[in-house]
């Protein structure tokens, strides 16, 4: 089955990686996508599973909450984290098709550890929900419902609030994607 082109290597993306213009306001570091990453999936042939916004699907994209409430607060509730349930449930709905059928997803590439839905804290590559505390609310659900499922996917957050970290989470990046 599938031999065609495809590489059959998949990466799930957080969705402001590809798309900046979904960040909170001031965060956006790029007009529009991270061409750095892109370029690094595009260098290994690798297909993208880009993940929802959580914070855009909960809040809106101005970030619509309660003077004085922040984004994790507002996202934080048993109403955000419903609605993060369901967008995990999509998600690991779509990377268990893709393995069932034969492909392999190599990595998942979570947010800055500032982010209220998707951080991974610095030098994260391994799953742990436990440490929910760690993870944005939407990562920490969908790393739940990976564990669940008996799912495995090495994690990182592309931390590009800072050149240095930027730099270490693309060389990570290029590094797993060519042992793959």
């Amino acid at each position: 089955m599938y031999n065609d082109a495809r590489s059959k290597k998949m990466v799930a993306v957080i969705n402001c990686i590809l798309n900046h213009n979904a960040r909170d306001d001031s965060w956006a570091k790029y007009p529009g996508i991270n061409y750095e990453v892109v370029d690094i999936l595009k260098k290994h042939g690798v297909g993208i599973i880009q993940m929802p916004c959580p914070e855009m699907t909960v809040l809106g994209l101005p970030r619509t909450r309660e003077p004085g409430t922040s984004i994790l607060t507002a996202l934080d509730t048993p109403e955000g984290r419903a609605r993060c349930e369901e967008l995990s449930t999509f998600v690991v709905d779509e990377i268990e098709e893709y393995i069932r059928n034969g492909f392999k997803v190599i990595a998942i590439l979570g947010g800055d550890v500032e982010s209220p839905g998707c951080a991974v804290p610095a030098h994260k590559t391994a799953m742990k929900p436990e440490e929910k505390e760690h993870f944005g609310v939407f990562i920490g659900v969908l790393l739940e419902n990976l564990r669940k499922r008996g799912i495995e996917i090495p994690i990182r957050g592309i931390r590009d609030s800072a050149r240095a970290t930027l730099d270490e989470d693309l060389q990570w990046l290029d590094e797993t994607l060519a042992q793959s």
